[in-house]
């Protein structure tokens, strides 16, 4: 399963929350990978060496045709969720834009035997990312519920549903607001579920603190079941490996 977890505006929790269905995911199978080309932070956050990490993956992925083992290239962090690090600054940007434009079949293979998820920051019209989002079985739009927060999102669903061929989800972040029945019913897109507000599980999943019983609290309590949702739920159209490419020929003639 190919997961795309992003935002359209501001910081919302996407990285909080990639992190988390990694950590929390019931099959404890599933790998992070960091793919926002302004990222490059988490192993710094943890206390990690950017390597191996995805700049080894995006060469691999560039040069060879056999499956790739995703967990070579990943790293355990504290919180207990495999991540494939990126590094900082422009290299950064350099691997995301080599394994979007040459890894989406080794991609695509490895989220056939597990959960394969990416952070790829702000989701943009033109950008890499949507290239990984348009042959995701889902995308998870984390977005605040304040009027304003809904209209970005608004703004960008007429262009967007075009490009995906998976289904698409809000995740709404935050306490205050419109309430989940009220965006799902307004935007016509479901809520997989919400992210209240914690500090302790925000900051464990950040690097920051040291909270052993993070996984008990109710925003982790929230994206597990999140996670045990996606793994039941039946994504709108399923490509096979094959046909991935296909579906970019078709992106790319929009963009």
């Amino acid at each position: 399963m190919l997961i795309i977890v992003c935002s359209v505006k501001n910081a919302p929790g996407a990285t909080t929350l990639g992190l988390g269905l990694a950590a929390l995911w019931p099959e404890n199978n599933a790998v992070l990978l960091e793919c926002d080309p302004e990222g490059g932070d988490l192993a710094a956050r943890f206390g990690h060496h950017p390597q191996p990490g995805l700049t080894g993956l995006a060469a691999v992925a560039r040069t060879e045709d056999a499956q790739v083992d995703l967990g070579e290239h990943a790293q355990e962090l504290g919180v207990g969720a495999r991540v494939v690090l990126a590094p900082p600054g422009d290299a950064a940007a350099a691997a995301v834009q080599t394994l979007t434009y040459s890894g989406i079949e080794v991609l695509r293979r490895a989220a056939d035997e597990q959960a394969v998820i990416l952070d790829i920051g702000r989701l943009a019209r033109g950008k890499p990312g949507i290239r990984l989002a348009a042959v995701a079985d889902h995308v998870l739009i984390v977005a605040g519920a304040q009027l304003s927060d809904a209209l970005q999102v608004q703004a960008r669903l007429e262009w967007l549903r075009p490009e995906l061929s998976g289904r698409l989800w809000l995740v709404r972040s935050g306490d205050n607001g419109y309430g989940s029945a009220e965006l799902s019913r307004e935007l016509k897109v479901p809520v997989l579920g919400e992210m209240p507000t914690s500090r302790l599980v925000a900051g464990a999943l950040a690097g920051r603190l040291q909270v052993p019983n993070w996984r008990r609290l109710k925003l982790a309590r929230a994206m597990r079941d999140m996670a045990i949702t996606l793994t039941t739920a039946q994504p709108a159209s399923i490509l096979p490996p094959d046909t991935a490419a296909e579906r970019l020929v078709a992106v790319e003639a929009r963009s």
